[in-house]
C-alpha cells in the first residue's frame, strides 16, 4: 500500500494503448501522464509519452537521474515540472516525506545544464504553504541560477490537503472544489476507471471505465448529468469525494466559490492565480 492507503498498480500496456488511440481519434490532449503518484516508477513511460503528444510528467525528481534525464530528453516530451516545492532543506521533510533533499537538488541541477538548449519547458515547482510562506520565486531563482536556463522557470502550487480540509500544519482548513467546478477534469485511473475529479484518488466517484468504454459512451452515459444532480442537491453520501472538500462550511462559501471560478477564468487573460495564491491558501 502505498503513502496513501492504495494498492501500488501500474496500467496494463494494453490499456495505455487503447486510452491513447482513442484520446488520439478524438482529438484530445493529455495533460499529464499521472494523477496521483510517481510517474517515473512506470517502467514504460518514455513509451508512454510518445503516444500523447504534448503531454506533461510532474515528479518530485527522486528518480532524475543523469540517466533518466536522457532517457526522457530522448522523447517527445514537452514539459515536466520538477517538484522540489521549498529551498529551506529543514522544511522540505515535513512537504516531501521521504526524499532527500541533497538528492533532489543535485537531480534538478543535473537535469537542467542536459535539458538547456532543448524544446523542453521546465518548471521547477514552488509549493505555497504554511511552512514556506517567507520563500519567494526569486529565491528559487537564484538557487537554481535559471537566469543560465532560459528552459526553465519557476511555478508555485498551492498546498490542498488530499487527505483533510481541516487545518494542518501546511494549510489552513478550506472549503470548495479546487477545480472551480466539479467536472471539469477526465481522469483516467490506472485499473481503467474514470473519474471527474483530480482529488478522486480510489475512484469513490468513478463516471466511467475505459476497460470496456470509449471516451464518448462515458461523456454520452446517464452517469455525469446524474453526479450533476447529487451535487447540486449537496447529496455527498452519492458524493463522499466531494463532501470532504464541502465539509468545513461558511456564510462566505458560496461567494467564494463564485469568485474562484471567475479567477480561472481571468487567469487565461491575465495571472490572477499568483495573487490570489498569496491571499487565501488554496
Amino acid at each position: 500500500m502505498g503513502n496513501l492507503g492504495r494498492p501500488e498498480d501500474d496500467m496494463p500496456w494494453w490499456l495505455v494503448q487503447k486510452v491513447a488511440a482513442d484520446f488520439r481519434d478524438n482529438e484530445i490532449r493529455a495533460r499529464w501522464l499521472h494523477e496521483m503518484g510517481e510517474p517515473l516508477l512506470y517502467p514504460r513511460l518514455a513509451e508512454a509519452i510518445d503516444l500523447f503528444p504534448g503531454v506533461g510528467v510532474s515528479t518530485n525528481v527522486m528518480m532524475l537521474d543523469k540517466g533518466y534525464g536522457k532517457e526522457l530528453l530522448a522523447t517527445s516530451l514537452e514539459r515536466i515540472r520538477l517538484c522540489v516545492d521549498t529551498v529551506d532543506s529543514e522544511v522540505y521533510p515535513e512537504i516531501r516525506r521521504g526524499g532527500s533533499f541533497d538528492e533532489v537538488v543535485a537531480n534538478i541541477r543535473t537535469f537542467l545544464e542536459l535539458s538547456k538548449d532543448r524544446n523542453i519547458r521546465v518548471e521547477v515547482q514552488k509549493m505555497v504553504s504554511l511552512k514556506t510562506a517567507d520563500e519567494t520565486i526569486r529565491d528559487f531563482e537564484d538557487f537554481f541560477e535559471l537566469d543560465r536556463f532560459p528552459q526553465a522557470a519557476v511555478i508555485e502550487k498551492t498546498c490542498e490537503g488530499l487527505d483533510t480540509t481541516d487545518a494542518t500544519d501546511l494549510h489552513e482548513q478550506y472549503y470548495g472544489c479546487f477545480q472551480g467546478y466539479p467536472f471539469r477534469w477526465f481522469v483516467v485511473l490506472s485499473d481503467g476507471r474514470v473519474t471527474h475529479c483530480c482529488y478522486d484518488y480510489d475512484g469513490s466517484q468513478a463516471i466511467g471505465d475505459m476497460k470496456t468504454q470509449t471516451v464518448r459512451e462515458i461523456l454520452a452515459s446517464d452517469r455525469i448529468p446524474q453526479l450533476m444532480e447529487a451535487f447540486k442537491a449537496r447529496d455527498f453520501e452519492t458524493l463522499p469525494r466531494c463532501g470532504e472538500c464541502y465539509k468545513n462550511t461558511s456564510g462566505k462559501a458560496a461567494v467564494v466559490d463564485q469568485l474562484i471560478r471567475i479567477g480561472h477564468k481571468l487567469d487565461r487573460v491575465l495571472p490572477v492565480k499568483q495573487v490570489a495564491r498569496k491571499i487565501i491558501n488554496r
